[in-house]
């Protein structure tokens, strides 16, 4: 997605991508669903992405399966942004890739409890 024209950076410093979760019930896109369209990086994948194709912006990622939705961070303004509570599937990062500490590095089987600890942790809260 990063090489679509007029596609606002995506990725961080350490080529991360920043995704703020949310249960599918709780989204709701008010205007501009004309625009979304998916697509999936091959045919077998239980992973789909959306983007809005006025301006290719990545909006969500979404599994198959899946309970919630994991919206592109930069998508959000700058304050308005929820801090990150963790980071995912840093195995898939290359040998010798630095994180920095300042939350959970989660492995890939490790990641799943921890998102579902975050989101039983949200709603007691709420």
């Amino acid at each position: 997605m990063q090489r679509l024209d007029g596609v606002p950076p995506i990725l961080t410093d350490y080529n991360a991508t920043p995704f703020v979760m949310y249960r599918k019930d709780r989204v709701r896109f008010v205007t501009g669903t004309e625009n979304l369209r998916s697509f999936r990086l091959s045919s077998d994948t239980s992973t789909e992405r959306v983007i809005a194709t006025c301006c290719n912006t990545p909006v969500y990622l979404v599994f198959k399966g899946g309970h919630w939705l994991s919206l592109y961070g930069m998508m959000w303004p700058k304050g308005v942004v929820p801090p990150p509570e963790m980071r995912t599937i840093v195995s898939d990062l290359p040998d010798g890739a630095h994180l920095p500490d300042d939350i959970p590095n989660a492995k890939k089987r490790y990641a799943q409890k921890l998102v579902t600890d975050i989101i039983r942790r949200q709603r007691e809260v709420a």
